[in-house]
């Protein structure tokens, strides 16, 4: 709940203080070309059948009830009302039928999404709208009176159709979620795997507050100046200084994309890619404004959990990144770039159950590559700076009795508030001016 709070407290001040975007219908231009939103909803999911094993080794199946989950999003009406960009976050399941036997975990935990509407938005027209969104899916059987079954996650593509309706700073949006694979492979025991379906698609239904930020009468020569850069630009132009130091902090998730050797041979019941906890990167560099390239280093500390049949395992990851990236291009502020990063990750492994209790330490350096991009109207005077950070280490594993643990993984570091001191003066003497 914390990393949920600290999201929505980042927007607040970005929409405040980041040269906030506003989309409005008075001609387009670099200002204008998004507008910030947030809303709050639920996800209807209709039922579907779960399987467990009775005492005498047989195979039961039962019905899983209805459910709907409150969702928290925040995004932008992005391209002058034609693209919606939004992150979601999903908050606690309710099931609308009590079983006293079962229960279940039917839910997503990351969602990062983009809508298409063919018919720009416009307030009292209705807009239809399609899309995509990359989302980690949660399903878990909970078996009384054990509880005792594995939590298995999945990144999947999830399509998306629907329409938007408002006035002013309100819209509503009514829409469908449809998941082209549903089937999971789910272990019922530790060696008796049972083909569960969740259901292909489910309903929403959301009420959207948009919002612009008042443009301070001091800064109108600065806004037309930022208004006269075409939509493409170089990232660097209109750069004056040579450079300026930043630090940042933002919540990240990390996902496994392969199979560890290991756990495939000793604990084929576990979740196979696992996906860590939230926590929080914190980051300090320095860009070279002229050139377009950034230099930090970042410290990461994720934590991967597989727990089911009485056996737990745990990595610890404490990272410390340093990596250099480029700007690539900015489209009307949106700047994305590409670079190298040389990771010293200090690993800690343990493993437990009735029979066992194992723990190592690995000391590492991988090299991985950086990507991402910014949100930058103001370029290189922006002292306020929304940062999103993928970081991927194909090659970073670690040996168990002789079998390979890959620790290939992507780091995904959703929002970064990134600050700019020595830029912030700069803005302020403007101001004063």
């Amino acid at each position: 709940m914390m990393t949920k709070l600290f999201i929505l407290f980042m927007f607040a001040v970005s929409a405040k203080h980041a040269f906030a975007q506003e989309y409005i219908t008075e001609g387009k231009n670099r200002l204008n070309f998004a507008k910030t939103y947030f809303e709050i909803g639920g996800q209807f999911s209709p039922s579907f059948t779960g399987k467990g094993v009775l005492t005498n080794n047989t195979v039961q199946s039962f019905e899983n009830a209805t459910s709907i989950v409150p969702y928290l999003n925040i995004g932008g009406l992005h391209f002058w009302g034609h693209a919606d960009f939004y992150i979601s976050i999903p908050l606690a399941q309710h099931n609308f039928k009590k079983n006293d036997s079962a229960n279940f975990k039917f839910n997503q935990s990351v969602v990062t999404g983009a809508r298409f509407l063919p018919w720009a938005y416009k307030d009292n027209k209705i807009r239809p709208f399609i899309g995509v969104s990359w989302a980690v899916v949660n399903f878990k059987q909970e078996i009384k009176p054990a509880n005792n079954q594995p939590l298995f996650s999945k990144n999947k593509l999830v399509f998306d159709a629907g329409i938007i309706y408002g006035k002013g700073s309100f819209m509503a949006r009514l829409g469908a979620n449809f998941y082209p694979t549903n089937k999971w492979e789910y272990p019922v025991t530790t060696n008796n795997f049972q083909q569960i379906q969740t259901p292909n698609w489910s309903a929403y239904f959301g009420l959207v507050y948009s919002f612009e930020s008042t443009r301070s009468k001091n800064m109108e020569k600065e806004n037309s100046r930022l208004n006269s850069f075409p939509n493409v630009s170089n990232p660097t132009l209109g750069a004056f200084k040579k450079g300026d130091w930043f630090f940042g902090i933002g919540p990240s998730t990390s996902f496994m994309l392969s199979n560890s050797d290991y756990n495939e041979s000793k604990f084929s019941y576990f979740n196979k890619k696992p996906i860590s906890n939230t926590y929080l990167e914190l980051a300090f560099g320095y860009q070279f404004n002229k050139s377009g390239l950034v230099t930090a280093l970042s410290f990461r500390n994720p934590k991967f959990t597989n727990e089911a049949y009485g056996t737990t395992q745990i990595i610890k990851k404490n990272s410390f990144a340093l990596e250099a990236y480029k700007y690539l291009t900015d489209y009307s502020g949106f700047t994305p770039y590409i670079g190298l990063n040389l990771a010293y990750d200090n690993i800690n492994y343990s493993e437990k159950n009735n029979t066992t209790n194992l723990s190592n330490t690995y000391n590492k350096i991988t090299p991985g590559i950086t990507f991402g991009w910014d949100i930058l109207p103001g370029k290189t005077e922006q002292w306020f700076v929304l940062r999103t950070n993928l970081r991927w280490y194909p090659f970073s594993k670690f040996e168990i009795n002789g079998k390979s643990f890959s620790q290939n993984q992507i780091e995904y570091n959703v929002i970064q508030a990134v600050f700019y001191p020595s830029r912030f003066k700069n803005v302020k003497s403007k101001k004063n001016k």
